[in-house]
């Protein structure tokens, strides 16, 4: 039989994730929306941090070199607060991007980020 060791974790031992902004909202969303229809659903983190509105995700760029994955903390900075629960984000007949309060009168080809807001920014960023 075999012994387990628990060790704890502390905050210190947590590395932060590699940090790429991304010049707008717009470049964002899309790559948000090309991300998620190949891996999983994305949903975009929002909060304020010196009077700086910070959208964004953490994700990971899975086989990378020997590595088991590198962690990334994708995100651009806003205008302003949410004016919405979810970004509309369409690429067709003109690309756009909105905020919206409910997938209610969706159009096709519509894609829909949630928004997710933080009461402050993660502890792990490094930014």
């Amino acid at each position: 039989m075999c012994d387990l060791v628990r060790t704890t974790m502390s905050k210190d031992d947590i590395r932060p994730p590699v940090n790429m902004k991304i010049a707008s909202m717009i470049d964002l969303a899309r790559m948000l929306v090309s991300w998620s229809q190949r891996e999983r659903p994305a949903s975009m983190l929002y909060f304020e941090d010196k009077g700086k509105h910070i959208y964004g995700t953490l994700i990971s760029n899975h086989g990378y070199y020997e590595m088991y994955g590198l962690p990334l903390w994708v995100h651009a900075e806003g205008d302003g607060p949410p004016k919405g629960n979810f970004i509309a984000y369409k690429g067709r007949p003109k690309e756009s991007l909105e905020f919206v309060d409910s997938f209610a009168d969706s159009e096709p080809m519509t894609v829909f980020l949630p928004i997710i807001r933080l009461a402050k920014k993660l502890d792990i960023l490094d930014m």
